[in-house]
C-alpha cells in the first residue's frame, strides 16, 4: 500500500509539473497589452514612413502616432518576427479629422533595412482610415534600442488617401461549364460542387495589383474560365478572394485550400513558385506549375471516381 501511494504521488507530481510547464509556455506566448511608448528602432522606422508621403498625409500619420504612443497597444515577439497592433482609447477615440480615406484592411508601406549586415523588413498596415500596426521580420528584439540602421529600400503599397476599388460580386453558374486545358482534368478526381462566372477585365486589375507576387500561369489560365472552384475535399480561390496568412518568414497568398493546408505563393517573389503551407506550421517548396502541383495534391487527398 505504501509503495502504491508513493507511485501515485510521483505520478501526481509529474502531471503537476507538466501542467505548470504548459501554463508558463502559454503565458510566455500570450500577447500583452501595454501603454508603453515605442522603441528607438520603431521611432526611426516611423520617421522613414512619414517621409514617404506628401506633407498633409505625413502630418496625419505623425498625429496618429502621437495619439497612439501613450495608449493601449498589443505587442508580441514571435520566433522569427515581432507584431504591434494599435488599439487606442475607446473613451477618447482618434479624431475622424486624423483619419484618411482608405478604410479597408490593407498594407500601407514596406521598409527594408540592415543592422550589423543582417537584413530586416517592416510592414505597416492600414485599417479604418488609420495606421493599424506593423510587423518586423526577423525577430528584432536584440536591436530594438538601436538608434540607427542602413536603409535599403522603402515603398508605398497602398495610397492611404485613395478609396478602395469597387468589389467584384461573384455569381454562380447554373450549370458547371466544360473547362479546357489542364482544368478539364480536375473532374477526373472529384465532382465540381460550385463554379462561378469568370471575373471581368474591368475588375481583374483591381485585384491583381494588390498581389505583390507573380501569379502562376496555370492559375491565371483557371481564372479566365471560372472565378474559383469548390469540390468536396478542397477549393480553389478566385482572384477576388485571395488573402494572406502571415508566417514567420513572410506572407503567403492562398490559391487553393485543403483540410490540412494551402497551396500558396509567397509575397515579394516574382517567379510564380508555389508552396504548400501545412496548418501544422511546416512549409514545403513546390514548382511553379499550378496545375501539376494541384493535381498531385488532389491525388493524395481525394480518391478517383470508381475507386
Amino acid at each position: 500500500m505504501k509503495t502504491l501511494l508513493i507511485i501515485l504521488a510521483v505520478i501526481g507530481g509529474i502531471i503537476g509539473l507538466i501542467f505548470l510547464g504548459l501554463v508558463i509556455a502559454t503565458n510566455r506566448r500570450r500577447p500583452k497589452f501595454n501603454n508603453k511608448g515605442f522603441t528607438l528602432l520603431e521611432k526611426n522606422l516611423l520617421t522613414e514612413l512619414f517621409d514617404l508621403f506628401e506633407p498633409d498625409l505625413s502630418n496625419k500619420l505623425k498625429k496618429q502616432v502621437e495619439y497612439f504612443e501613450p495608449k493601449r497597444k498589443w505587442r508580441q515577439y514571435w520566433e522569427k518576427s515581432m507584431s504591434v497592433e494599435l488599439y487606442g482609447d475607446n473613451t477618447n477615440p482618434l479624431s475622424d479629422e486624423l483619419r484618411y480615406n482608405r478604410r479597408d484592411e490593407s498594407k500601407l508601406a514596406t521598409i527594408r533595412f540592415k543592422v550589423n549586415n543582417e537584413k530586416y523588413s517592416v510592414e505597416f498596415d492600414n485599417y479604418d482610415g488609420r495606421l493599424w500596426g506593423w510587423k518586423i521580420r526577423p525577430n528584432p528584439k536584440s536591436i530594438m534600442k538601436f538608434n540607427s540602421f542602413e536603409l535599403t529600400s522603402k515603398k508605398i503599397n497602398t495610397d492611404p488617401d485613395s478609396f478602395a476599388q469597387p468589389s467584384f460580386k461573384k455569381e454562380k453558374v447554373k450549370e458547371v461549364p466544360t473547362f479546357t486545358g489542364w482544368i478539364s482534368k480536375l473532374t477526373e478526381f472529384d465532382n465540381v460542387k460550385e463554379s462561378w462566372h469568370p471575373i471581368g477585365s474591368e475588375f481583374l486589375g483591381n485585384y491583381t495589383r494588390l498581389i505583390d507576387s507573380k501569379l502562376p500561369d496555370g492559375y491565371v489560365e483557371l481564372i479566365t474560365q471560372t472565378e474559383g472552384l469548390d469540390f468536396k475535399q478542397f477549393r480553389i480561390l478566385g482572384v477576388s478572394e485571395i488573402y494572406t496568412t502571415g508566417l514567420d518568414d513572410g506572407n503567403y497568398y492562398h490559391l487553393a485550400e485543403f483540410d490540412d493546408g494551402i497551396i500558396a505563393i509567397k509575397e515579394g517573389e516574382q517567379t510564380g513558385k508555389l508552396y504548400y503551407c501545412h496548418y501544422s506550421g511546416l512549409t514545403d517548396e513546390l514548382s511553379s506549375d499550378f496545375g501539376k502541383e494541384l493535381i498531385e495534391k488532389i491525388k493524395n487527398t481525394t480518391p478517383q471516381h470508381g475507386v
